[in-house]
């Protein structure tokens, strides 16, 4: 009898998904003692703000896309890739986000946390249907994938919403398809699929979920047989569609590949970033949000990336070897090389080695290995090694709190740039992004200073974002970011021509940036160099024929020069392209008057005043073209508009005494020119006008 017990209970741990409701009542405590420990770690993130300069701008508080929710940018979104990226799913939740919470980052980032507290749950629930022995595995897992500080980046970023989203929906198929092992039932790999196809919408790298699933098979047994292979096959084409999907998106980004890195030193880095993934498992230490390729200073020695080659052929002969004992950590090993694979830089993407949030997923393999560690050890630890099991649980407990502990203080790096990329900054010296970054940050808030008066603190930040570019330059010559921001932050210093070498040579590393010919054009405007600045933007809009202030400024530049049928046309297609911009009302009705367009004119003034009743400029051009056109009554009208907003500007007090004057009102004109000299005693015109009505009323 006791034999058949002993057979019936291996039989339930060689079929997953077979395990008892769990009623013990330390597991959910233990659970729920996991997420509160979670919500304790990223509580603080809630009062962080969006990164400025680090892809949150391009998302979200940037992205006019997300906060229109109409159908034409629900369209967008599954149309147009996102810096760099295409996950439709993950930018129909911003934009539902924007609608309620505006820009306010809270909602955004209790999203993230909340994902992240869902995720934990549900690594618990795949790893106990996977594996059915001791429940102490899923717990383990769940709870290191809960806390361990590599998570802190995919979770504490807006911008890495996309993690824990596909995440999510990675992990329910993962859970309907040990449903379908366990039951064979159509509607489960059905539902498997459809969760897979929604992980890829949140983040391409879902593709690897098909080889994650025959893994799945290879761990339970499964014979590999046709029907196996053919009910993938769906699967296989969506991974296929995206992958190819993601190497569309990924285009620009697989430029900034370093020229100067052989293929053996590229394989010493795709390597000893393996490696790097894996002890930082272990000992999460020096952690940043960048990891420059040895090239920068500040990495590590280039020996240690040689070095790593033979680590990681030890490291898989022991994966392969440990065969003998079970297929446990075979099957640990590879979830953690198929999840991370794509991301191993064998195409290198971008100008970092590796990064925290490619970890999310791919951990959990090795958490599991870990939990069935733990369980192996309990096992054996008998006679007289049994009293050792409470400090093996006392070790495991230790390493949850104290990898909690890192976190927390992990999170805190994440509250905005200035903190973020100086943490990066003190650890890897020479990384050139960190310093761009970092720079980037210091002049938007200098722009973010609108204090007209003398403000130190405001130059303060501009000279500390100027530091940065030179430092950053200083690490590549020909780092064509770092040449585009220092020129802007030289044209705010007034230091046009200096923005416009540096300018000059952004130009000359990457020529098809519309931006630097806009700054460039800005620079050559201050310079009265007027017909250099509107052929920059002409190039600037032939690079982007969607550029709003490309218009906005060519359109004020041939205005100038005397072009105002060219600046008309400018400002016609900004009004197009922005359809309820007020300042390109009023600049046409400008350029409309300065041909004598009063009609058109006075319909664009119309417009703006529309748009923007407070608008006073609107109402004294108006004014002025009413009076071109003899219509004195509207002109006066307008006139005092202006008056009312701003009775202490003598202007329009003379403009109403000139219509007032046509109309034959000499004492009322005489009124307006008396309080136009009353406001600016020095007021030659109307001086004069008001000597000329006096001469009137003389001779009457």
């Amino acid at each position: 009898m006791q034999k058949d017990k002993c057979q019936k209970n291996n039989k339930q741990k060689a079929t997953p998904g077979n395990a008892a409701p769990i009623a013990d009542r330390w597991l959910w405590i233990a659970i729920a003692l996991v997420l509160f420990t979670v919500v304790a770690i990223y509580f603080k993130a809630l009062s962080f703000d969006f990164l400025h300069t680090w892809d949150d701008n391009y998302y979200i508080s940037g992205n006019s896309h997300i906060k229109n929710m109409g159908w034409i940018n629900i369209k967008r979104f599954f149309t147009e890739f996102y810096v760099g990226n295409y996950h439709p799913l993950t930018m129909l939740m911003y934009a539902a986000e924007y609608k309620v919470a505006g820009d306010s980052a809270l909602l955004f980032r209790l999203s993230n946390i909340l994902l992240h507290m869902a995720n934990t749950v549900l690594v618990f629930v795949v790893i106990r249907k996977i594996y059915t022995g001791n429940v102490l595995v899923a717990l383990i897992t769940a709870a290191f994938f809960g806390v361990h500080p590599m998570h802190v980046e995919s979770v504490a970023w807006i911008s890495e919403r996309k993690d824990v989203l596909y995440a999510f929906f990675f992990l329910l198929s993962l859970i309907m398809y040990t449903n379908y092992l366990q039951t064979k039932r159509l509607n489960q790999i059905i539902s498997a699929l459809v969760f897979f196809l929604f992980s890829c919408l949140s983040k391409p790298a879902a593709v690897i979920i098909p080889l994650v699933m025959l893994l799945f098979d290879y761990y339970t047994n499964r014979k590999y047989e046709k029907k196996l292979l053919l009910e993938k096959i769906p699967f296989f084409v969506i991974s296929i569609l995206f992958g190819v999907i993601a190497l569309f998106s990924q285009q620009d980004a697989v430029r900034e590949i370093p020229s100067d890195i052989p293929f053996m030193q590229h394989i010493a880095i795709i390597s000893f970033s393996f490696v790097s993934y894996l002890y930082k498992a272990l000992l999460p230490v020096k952690l940043s949000a960048v990891y420059p390729y040895p090239t920068e200073g500040g990495s590590a020695p280039l020996i240690i990336y040689y070095i790593s080659i033979l680590l990681v052929l030890l490291i898989l002969w022991g994966v392969w070897y440990s065969r003998k004992w079970g297929k446990d950590t075979v099957f640990g090993f590879l979830f953690f090389v198929i999840t991370i694979i794509l991301v191993l830089q064998f195409i290198p993407i971008g100008t970092a080695s590796m990064a925290e949030r490619y970890t999310y997923i791919p951990y959990i393999g090795l958490f599991f290995v870990a939990g069935r560690f733990f369980e192996f050890l309990q096992k054996n630890m008998t006679g007289k090694f049994s009293g050792y099991k409470i400090y093996l649980s006392l070790i495991f407990i230790l390493g949850f709190i104290i990898f909690s502990i890192i976190s927390g203080q992990r999170v805190k790096t994440w509250k905005n740039d200035d903190i973020l990329f100086s943490d990066v900054i003190a650890k890897y010296p020479g990384c050139k992004l960190a310093y761009l970054n970092r720079g980037s940050y210091y002049y938007q808030v200098y722009a973010s200073i609108t204090d007209g008066s003398y403000n130190p603190e405001k130059d303060k930040y501009l000279k500390m974002a100027l530091q940065d570019f030179d430092k950053a330059i200083a690490i590549d010559n020909n780092y064509c970011k770092a040449y585009s921001n220092r020129g802007l932050a030289r044209y705010n210093l007034n230091d046009y021509k200096g923005a416009i070498q540096d300018l000059d040579k952004a130009i000359e590393i990457n020529p098809d940036i519309a931006v630097q010919y806009y700054y460039r054009g800005n620079a050559r405007k201050a310079l009265h160099n007027y017909a250099g600045a509107i052929k920059d933007y002409d190039l600037a809009i032939k690079l982007d024929t969607l550029f709003i202030d490309a218009y906005n400024n060519r359109g004020s530049a041939k205005n100038i020069t005397g072009d105002y049928r060219g600046a008309i046309g400018d400002f016609s297609m900004l009004i197009r392209l922005s359809p309820g911009n007020s300042i390109a009302y009023f600049n046409r009705g400008l350029n409309e008057n300065a041909i004598s367009d009063y009609k058109n004119a006075i319909k664009d003034f119309n417009k703006a005043i529309e748009i923007d009743t407070g608008f006073a400029m609107s109402y004294y051009h108006r004014g002025k073209a009413k009076y071109l056109s003899e219509d004195y009554e509207g002109a006066i009208w307008d006139f005092g508009a202006v008056i009312r907003r701003n009775p202490q500007d003598a202007v329009p007090y003379n403009q109403r005494g000139n219509a007032r004057y046509q109309l034959k009102d000499y004492r009322g004109a005489l009124e307006e020119y008396s309080k136009a000299i009353e406001r600016h005693p020095q007021y030659t015109e109307a001086i004069y006008n008001r000597d000329m009505v006096l001469r009137i009323l003389k001779n009457q």
